[in-house]
């Protein structure tokens, strides 16, 4: 256990990357959508690379740096090097007169000595995430990723948009990362908001011991379920966990009565564009019965490359580009035709309540 984990425990505090107000993808209606930190999962495609990690960690915006090198002075681990400046030329660009050649030209022309100081270098291996260098930088170039937050802080932000809640069929979304990786934390909001009379959603791997998820799920209205790859030897080269569980604890839910959405996302290399997988999914959806209540096929998006590099974390498809509706159509009719739920690309937006 880390420092900033110690204090979390301390203190009663998790870490949250975000709550996303008025967001419509996560469930029915409108809703704010909390991410929890940690997720026992790797997907080498994630699309919130800052929720893997389940402690602190800072993100580092080299166009906001300006190479005062504060950073490098107060790390206790010599983790970060500090900036360097570097001298290059610039070869000039030919200017040709009415009255000079080409040749005589260039002869005169001198390169131009250009000055450049290259950011900060951070050693993440190093890093112990005491957060020093946070602290040391001025100009929000170094900028946590998380916040450390109560239940009654995370939930009094949730019921502020209560209203829309009941306008628009909405409610509240645990997310991540993994929100079972904090299983008080996720009972416990669940449980405020039920007595509220908010609508839960549980969006999840599944990938927990069962005895965490079934004390769960009484507070739940609906689970927004991740079926990632049906192959298991592809899901533990891709994700770096077996399946297994994943799809176990999906009919332990079914059998149990419990409103799911699966979601499955498509990406490059990985399932794009491959009829078996569509094929696969499809059959399992219908494996678990009137349990399902849709499926939402989710294109790959690029979205997230900044917060790679920002994180210092390997982007296995840096550069791929995003997809689209038209890109999945046949994949899309795989999964729709002569199945009774609605299915949606992207996400939920005009799917109504009562298909939850």
């Amino acid at each position: 256990m880390n420092h900033s984990q110690q204090v979390a425990k301390d203190n009663g505090k998790f870490l949250v990357t975000n709550i996303q107000r008025f967001s419509v993808n996560d469930g029915p209606g409108i809703r704010s959508t909390v991410f929890l930190k940690g997720c026992p999962l790797s997907c080498a495609w994630c699309h919130n690379p800052e929720n893997i990690n389940p402690y602190q960690e800072f993100y580092h915006n080299t166009e906001k740096c300006v190479r005062c090198g504060a950073c490098a002075d107060v790390c206790p681990e010599g983790a970060i090097t500090p900036p360097v400046k570097r001298e290059t030329k610039k070869e000039p660009e030919m200017a040709v007169a009415c009255c000079t050649t080409p040749e005589s030209s260039a002869a005169r022309a001198v390169p131009e000595e250009i000055s450049e100081t290259e950011p900060p270098q951070i050693d993440r291996e190093k890093c112990t995430h005491c957060m020093k260098c946070v602290e040391a930088c001025k100009y929000e170039a170094l900028t946590l990723v998380s916040t450390l937050m109560t239940v009654d802080e995370v939930y009094e932000e949730v019921k502020r948009d209560e209203m829309f809640y009941q306008s628009s069929g909405g409610g509240m979304t645990l997310s991540g990362g993994e929100p079972l990786m904090n299983p008080e934390v996720t009972l416990e909001l669940f449980k405020r908001a039920k007595a509220d009379g908010i609508h839960t959603a549980l969006d999840t791997t599944g990938f927990a011991k069962w005895e965490i998820i079934e004390g769960i799920l009484d507070y739940v209205d609906i689970v927004l379920y991740d079926i990632k790859i049906i192959d298991e030897e592809k899901h533990k080269k891709w994700t770096g966990v077996s399946n297994k569980l994943i799809l176990e604890n999906a009919r332990k839910m079914a059998k149990r009565g419990t409103n799911m959405r699966i979601r499955s996302l498509v990406v490059h290399n990985v399932n794009y564009w491959d009829p078996g997988h569509a094929k696969g999914v499809m059959a399992f959806a219908k494996s678990l019965g009137e349990s399902v209540k849709g499926v939402d096929i989710l294109p790959f998006h690029n979205f997230a490359e900044g917060k790679y590099d920002q994180l210092g974390r390997k982007n296995v498809f840096k550069g791929f580009p995003n997809l689209f509706q038209e890109d999945i159509e046949a994949y899309e009719k795989i999964i729709t035709e002569g199945n009774t739920w609605k299915t949606t690309v992207g996400g939920m937006i005009g799917v109504e309540q009562d298909a939850a």
